[in-house]
């Protein structure tokens, strides 16, 4: 006689990882019975059998989205059950996407007028900008769209910053503005 199948639980190292990143070593434990096969699904799809027969196993996903993980066991002739499942949340790669405005050359006191980024991916975390390629400086804007009134005359670079999940950030193209001086006017004295 074999004992009952026991299906034990599935640990691993990583909850939330991003695309392109290893799941880290997940580990089957308290089982009773041997490893048949591992199985996996994404976003609660039909399940995927693994050909792996190990108590550990790991991969790199192939896509974004919610992983789940589970070993099949069986004790000798008894019916198999399955692990507790482990799930891992593949977050997509952050984009930066493109950042763009009606306007590349304002007067000074005039507003840059609305400029908007589409395309991303991921969560906008601020804006940037910067005044003739010097050092960029942080804007507390979380909006897909920004606009001010520059306080200097020159080239203005404007980005912005996103972030996925677990993954690193990405930014925006640069979006430059010129911001020209205003003429200033000579004034002649009347002759007598």
């Amino acid at each position: 006689n074999h004992p009952t199948s026991v299906g034990g639980t599935v640990n691993g190292t990583s909850t939330q990882i991003c695309q392109g990143s290893n799941t880290g070593i997940m580990t089957l434990s308290g089982h009773t019975g041997t490893v048949v096969k591992w199985q996996k699904r994404v976003n609660a799809g039909s399940w995927i059998d693994i050909t792996n027969t190990n108590t550990t196993y790991s991969e790199v996903p192939s896509s974004a989205g919610t992983w789940d993980y589970r070993a099949e066991v069986q004790s000798g002739t008894c019916p198999s059950t399955f692990s507790s499942i482990f799930t891992i949340i593949v977050d997509p790669t952050s984009v930066g996407g493109t950042l763009s405005g009606p306007f590349t050359s304002i007067c000074l006191g005039t507003s840059t007028s609305t400029m908007t980024v589409t395309g991303f991916t991921g969560t906008i975390q601020k804006w940037q900008k910067r005044l003739n390629a010097g050092s960029w400086t942080d804007i507390v804007n979380v909006s897909n769209t920004y606009s001010e009134t520059p306080g200097t005359a020159g080239t203005w670079d404007y980005r912005v910053e996103v972030k996925s999940g677990s993954c690193a950030v990405a930014y925006s193209n640069n979006f430059t503005i010129t911001v020209n001086a205003l003429p200033t006017a000579a004034i002649t004295p009347a002759s007598a």
